[in-house]
């Protein structure tokens, strides 16, 4: 047993032995933050009690989002032909959602309580419903996980029972995502004397909630290009164009929505008149919503992998570039006090991501998470493939 489970280990390349070691040093720098204290290893302060790992959740929970998105739309909305991209986006959301949880508990002053929020409950709070919708997604992001695990074990004989739980399911965790996605914006809106106007909206859980949809979707259609690379697994070509095909109308609800409320606040003046804070504006616009309505509504853009990993690259940078200018850099100083992250905080965040991508990497090693995507055969012609992957979207093999 030993030598069969060294030899596994003999067996994986050096990428998993380089994510190790950063996420050692990262974790080894959480453990110690935990026992020094937010003090001795942040530069968090009262004016600025939220710094760079609220940000990284913010954004981590909306990239998470194509868990929510792909389940509504194969399940609730029966466009089965998307289903071979459900198992790999469930777990990619289950690691988002873990990096998540890790991270917060870093965020606590008082980490050993973070169980309080379970039996001391304030049902007036937006971060009290946005834990509880986290808490109970990331269980049903278990649950539906769960096939990939069971497949090949003793257990196996349960699988049947699952699949018959697993529509209701998806609808409550659908439910779930879609109220704390919002929510989160929601936690933004009591702050309207520190956010800047360009981005300060009664309507920023609405914003929060579009912009998610369009993360998630570009999260499974990158994912897909670089599984085709990674794993020489990959989408059928005409499941990762259709996935593409909704990320341009989604971004192009929430422009109107945005410029449209800034039109109807008489604030549309700010785009061009308030100095750095207009440039960082107009650059998440153009980066994460213009630029990628340009490229995608092509069909020859969303039928070939680069022109789509170009597209939901830029859609992840605009996200990333709201999160953390809502939750960071739009957020004005008090008394003259800026904050910028410590190096422990910075570590810890690497740690994280890198333990998210290896432990995605293993389970994709290991268990049949691909196993209704398409094999990747460099010697086949173009032909060939787009014949493999008619074939595949329509059988499910």
């Amino acid at each position: 047993m030993f030598k069969k489970i060294s030899d596994e280990i003999k067996s994986l390349s050096v990428g998993y032995y380089i994510l190790a070691v950063i996420a050692a040093v990262g974790l080894s720098v959480g453990a110690y933050r935990l026992f020094a204290g937010l003090g001795e290893t942040t530069h968090l302060s009262k004016a600025f009690p939220w710094g760079i790992w609220i940000s990284f959740d913010l954004s981590t929970v909306a990239f998470s989002g194509g868990a929510f998105t792909l389940a509504a739309l194969v399940y609730v909305f029966h466009l089965h032909e998307l289903h071979p991209a459900v198992k790999p986006t469930v777990l990619a959301g289950l690691i988002g959602y873990s990096s998540v949880l890790v991270i917060l508990f870093m965020d606590l002053g008082r980490w050993d309580r973070f169980y309080h929020f379970l039996f001391y409950p304030n049902l007036n709070s937006a971060l009290f419903e946005v834990s509880w919708c986290i808490a109970l997604y990331s269980t049903i992001l278990i649950y539906e996980l769960s096939p990939v695990f069971l497949k090949n074990s003793r257990f196996s004989g349960i699988l049947p029972l699952i699949e018959k739980m697993t529509i209701p399911l998806v609808i409550a965790g659908v439910t779930l995502s879609t109220l704390h996605q919002s929510s989160l914006g929601t936690l933004f809106v009591v702050m309207s004397s520190r956010l800047h106007l360009l981005w300060y909206s009664m309507f920023l859980p609405v914003f929060f909630l579009i912009s998610s949809l369009a993360a998630g979707l570009a999260m499974v259609t990158m994912g897909a290009v670089i599984s085709y690379w990674v794993f020489k697994r990959t989408l059928p070509e005409n499941v990762m164009a259709e996935l593409a095909w909704f990320i341009p109308w989604v971004l192009g609800i929430y422009l109107v929505l945005k410029l449209g409320e800034l039109e109807i606040t008489d604030e549309l003046h700010l785009l061009f008149d308030s100095g750095i804070y207009s440039t960082l504006f107009l650059a998440e616009l153009v980066i994460g919503v213009v630029i990628p309505i340009v490229l995608l509504s092509f069909k020859k853009v969303r039928h070939n992998r680069i022109g789509v990993l170009i597209g939901a690259g830029f859609v992840l940078a605009g996200v990333v570039l709201n999160r953390f200018s809502v939750s960071w850099f739009a957020m004005k100083p008090v008394n003259g006090q800026v904050y910028s992250p410590h190096w422990m905080e910075v570590a810890i965040l690497i740690g994280v991501a890198a333990t998210a991508v290896l432990a995605y990497s293993l389970v994709a090693h290991y268990f049949p998470l691909f196993e209704e995507t398409v094999v990747v055969t460099p010697a086949a012609s173009p032909e060939q493939k787009s014949r493999r992957w008619l074939r595949a979207g329509v059988s499910g093999d």
